[in-house]
């Protein structure tokens, strides 16, 4: 009888854990997670569905441009406004001009390779207009698990992403935590759990180090949504959040973009 292709991987990931050590069974466990969270998934969500305006009419809206991997691409979401950048535009009193370059499965080096090179084109061109970004919105990190980026690779990535937005304020989303992603088996969800608590470091750092980088903590999960309600804050794949999980994380991230576009005076 042939096997569950899942069942199947999940028991050749643990095997790898058990024969190769933690760290390649976390690694082909979450290459393996990351691609088949993504069957079904990518080609369903066309390029640019969440690009558009949000909030009420108002004579200066706000640009703002999301970059990243399947979290800023609203992966997980049944509808464009219960997506994650959509979600935390709502917050704001103001209209927003969303742009969302983000593409499920990017790592940093494709947010540096691939995404970076359209969010300079776009900046040109507004200049053409005498228009710029306001801010910049990153999800990134998750998909590090799986392509075993080097912190130092990580850190290198996320400097040439500040470097390159042109003074506009970086709001930096954590990686999640990856303990809640029910698609993930025992043990090496805690394991996959811990390099992406090790990597997340590097965005703590760097909104640290510079004034225009803020950090959105949506590791941790709110104290009352209990454990054993996990499950009804995540889409279908048991892995994205759902459009409620969003709901929750916007709450966080829109507090994040507030604070670095409040006007310098009011700081």
């Amino acid at each position: 009888m042939p096997h569950h292709p899942l069942r199947f991987l999940k028991h050749a990931a643990i095997g790898a854990a058990a024969g190769t050590g933690a760290v390649g069974g976390v690694g082909l466990l979450a290459f393996v997670q990351a691609r088949l969270a993504g069957i079904g998934g990518a080609a369903s969500y066309p390029v640019h569905w969440l690009d558009g305006d949000v909030g009420p009419a108002h004579p200066s809206a706000h640009r703002v441009v999301w970059l990243g991997d399947s979290l800023a691409a609203g992966l997980g979401a049944i509808a464009p406004d219960v997506s994650l950048p959509r979600l935390v535009a709502s917050h704001s009193d103001r209209r927003t001009r969303l742009h969302v370059f983000a593409t499920p499965g990017a790592t940093s080096v494709d947010v540096v390779e691939h995404q970076l090179p359209a969010l300079l084109q776009l900046c040109h061109g507004l200049g053409q207009i005498g228009q710029r970004i306001d801010a910049v919105g990153v999800t990134v990190g998750a998909n590090d698990i799986a392509a075993f980026t080097s912190r130092r690779r990580f850190r290198r990535n996320i400097a040439s992403i500040a470097d390159s937005i042109d003074g506009a304020p970086l709001i930096l989303v954590s990686i999640p935590g990856l303990a809640d992603a029910l698609r993930l088996p025992h043990p090496l969800r805690a394991l996959a759990s811990v390099r992406g608590r090790w990597l997340d470091r590097v965005l703590q750092q760097a909104a640290r180090r510079n004034d225009r980088i803020h950090y959105a903590n949506v590791w941790q999960r709110p104290p009352w949504i209990e454990r054993r309600h996990r499950a009804h804050f995540l889409s279908g794949d048991r892995y994205h959040p759902s459009g409620a999980g969003y709901a929750v994380w916007a709450d966080r991230v829109a507090h994040a973009f507030e604070v670095a576009l409040r006007p310098a005076a009011s700081a």
